[in-house]
C-alpha cells in the first residue's frame, strides 16, 4: 500500500529537479557535523518549505555524515484527537525524489498488542506534519526507512509513554534509528511576541526543564503544535544522561514573508551522543 505525496507542489516543489535545487540552495555553505557524534533525535518544523524548509534542511544536513538505518517521525495529528498514538501502515511513501520504505522493525514494535491501529488511515493520508519530512529524509538519507508515529494526544503522560517505548527500542536494536520530532512553535502573533515566547520555550528545552515547559504550555505562555514530540525528546535526554540536547536555529515566517504582524515560529534542535 502506497502513500501518495499529496502535498507535493503545495508545501514543497512537486518535481525532483526543482526540489533538489531548493534543498541544495539551503546547504551550499553548511557542513555536516563530525561523525563521532551519534544523533538520537532532531526537532524540526513542518510548515511549507518556503517558510521553514531552509532551517529544517540545515538540521538534516548537520547529521548527513552519519549512517542512519531508519527514522521514526513523531508528529502531531491536525485532523483528529482522542487517541494516544497511531502508526502509519503504508508500505511505501512516495516523494518527488523517489520512494521511501516502511521500517518493519519499528512498525512491529509500536503496533505489537494494539488493536485497530489502522483505524486512522485517512488521517495518515492527509497529515502534512509527517509528509513534509519525507523529501528531506530521501534527499539526505536515500536508503533509510521510515516509521510514522502520529500523536493524537499532546499530553505530558502520553509523551512520557512514547519516550519510554522509543527508549526501549533504541536499547534493544543494533540498528541506527533517529527520531524526527515534527513541530512548529507559536502561531499568528506579532513577531516581537513570537520571538519572546518561542525563545522562552527554547530555553526550557535547552535546560531540560520538562515540568516547567509543560506548565508554560498549560498556561498558554508558550505554544507548539507538536509539544508532545518535544517532550518525548526531552524525556529521552533524561533517560540517556550522557546525551546532549542542543538548540540549532530559530526563525519565523516573517523573516521570509516580510509580514511581521502574524508569524509562525520555527525551531530546530538535536539530541546526540558523543561517541568514544
Amino acid at each position: 500500500m502506497n502513500r501518495r505525496a499529496v502535498y507535493a507542489g503545495r508545501f514543497y516543489p512537486g518535481f525532483a529537479g526543482a526540489l533538489s535545487s531548493q534543498i541544495e540552495s539551503w546547504i551550499k555553505s553548511a557542513e555536516p557535523k563530525s561523525t563521532k557524534e551519534k544523533t538520537m533525535a532532531l526537532v524540526v518544523p513542518h510548515a511549507g518549505y518556503m517558510y521553514s524548509g531552509a532551517i529544517a534542511g540545515r538540521a538534516f544536513n548537520e547529521i548527513s555524515g552519519e549512517e542512519v538505518d531508519a527514522f521514526i517521525i513523531l508528529h502531531p495529528s491536525h485532523h483528529a484527537a482522542g487517541f494516544d498514538y497511531s502508526i502509519s501502515p503504508f508500505d511505501v511513501y512516495e516523494t518527488p525524489l523517489g520512494e521511501l520504505q516502511l521500517d518493519e522493525e519499528c512498525y512491529a514494535f509500536f503496533t505489537e498488542g494494539r488493536d485497530g491501529h489502522k483505524t486512522w488511515l485517512r488521517y495518515h493520508e492527509q497529515e502534512h506534519s509527517m509528509e513534509v519530512q519525507l523529501p528531506l529524509i530521501k534527499y539526505f538519507f536515500p536508503d533509510a526507512k521510515v516509521c510514522a508515529v502520529m500523536l493524537g494526544s499532546q499530553g505530558y503522560d502520553n509523551s512520557l509513554m512514547i519516550a519510554e517505548k522509543i527508549d526501549a527500542l533504541l536499547r534493544q536494536t543494533k540498528r541506527r534509528i533517529v527520531v524526527v520530532a515534527s513541530t512548529d512553535l507559536s502561531h499568528y502573533h506579532h513577531a516581537r511576541k513570537a520571538e519572546r515566547i518561542d525563545k522562552l520555550l527554547a530555553k526550557k528545552v535547552q535546560d531540560g526543564e520538562m515540568d516547567e515547559l509543560w506548565e508554560l504550555i498549560c498556561d498558554s505562555e508558550v505554544e507548539a503544535c507538536g509539544i508532545g514530540a518535544i517532550l518525548s525528546v526531552m524525556a529521552l535526554n533524561k533517560a540517556w544522561p550522557q546525551s546532549k540536547l542542543q538548540i540549532l536555529e530559530y526563525t519565523h515566517s516573517g523573516e521570509v514573508s516580510g509580514d511581521n504582524s502574524q508569524v509562525v515560529g520555527y525551531l530546530t534542535a538535536r539530541l546526540y551522543l558523543e561517541e568514544e
